[in-house]
């Protein structure tokens, strides 16, 4: 992936974290190391994130 021009915010954006959301929901879906390490971060990520409805 290329570097940004653009200086990085120090966290997140709400949407940013929901697309990471995303993709560790996707991962969490396969019966591997990966898929229960994603399940648990997506957790982990969802318990923090407010949800777009908020």
């Amino acid at each position: 992936m290329p570097e940004s021009p653009e200086p990085r915010l120090p966290l997140f954006t709400l949407s940013e974290a929901h697309e990471l959301l995303d993709v560790l929901q996707h991962f969490g879906t396969t019966d591997h190391d990966w898929g229960a390490q994603a399940r648990h971060f997506a957790a982990e990520l969802a318990a923090r994130v407010p949800s777009y409805d908020a």
